[in-house]
């Protein structure tokens, strides 16, 4: 019997754990205030960054939060173009960073975990178009060249 209340009491542990979990499972960005974008594009010196409107932020989230989820570990950027950091404010001055990189947006750090898959880059093309008025022609045509142009659709033959 004791051993039935250790493993029921284990049990709601882990439950307990994966429900408090951040992160995609939950399918939604942190919630929080200002959001903060940062393009990686430069090793020796500041990246630029900006501050998302209102309307901006909550279609990062609209975006965002209708993506698929996977578990896998998101992919690291090297020199030039590295993807976006969004950093979204809370009340108590902490926050959430996510990185938005190669089709993947996941919270910032390292392993393995949930992360929303974006293969046609949607949301970095987003945070591009955001940042207009923040970035320097030379800046924004790099990030778009590493980004690639949207997908085309492909006529349907109808038959």
């Amino acid at each position: 019997m004791r051993r039935l209340a250790t493993l029921i009491a284990a049990a709601a542990l882990v439950l307990a754990a994966c429900d408090a979990s951040p992160g995609p499972s939950r399918r939604t960005l942190a919630p929080g205030g200002a959001v903060t974008v940062t393009l990686g594009i430069y090793s020796g010196r500041p990246d630029p960054a900006w501050t998302l409107s209102d309307g901006e932020a909550g279609g990062l989230r609209m975006l965002v939060e209708s993506l698929p989820i996977a578990t896998a570990v998101p992919p690291e950027g090297g020199l030039g173009y590295h993807g976006f950091l969004v950093r979204i404010a809370d009340d108590s001055g902490g926050g959430s960073i996510y990185l938005v990189y190669d089709g993947v947006v996941s919270l910032a750090g390292s392993g393995r975990r949930d992360v929303w898959l974006d293969p046609s880059r949607e949301v970095e093309r987003f945070l591009l178009r955001t940042g207009a008025s923040a970035l320097t022609v030379v800046e924004r045509g790099e990030a778009a060249e590493a980004i690639g142009p949207p997908p085309t659709a492909v006529p349907s033959s109808g038959g």
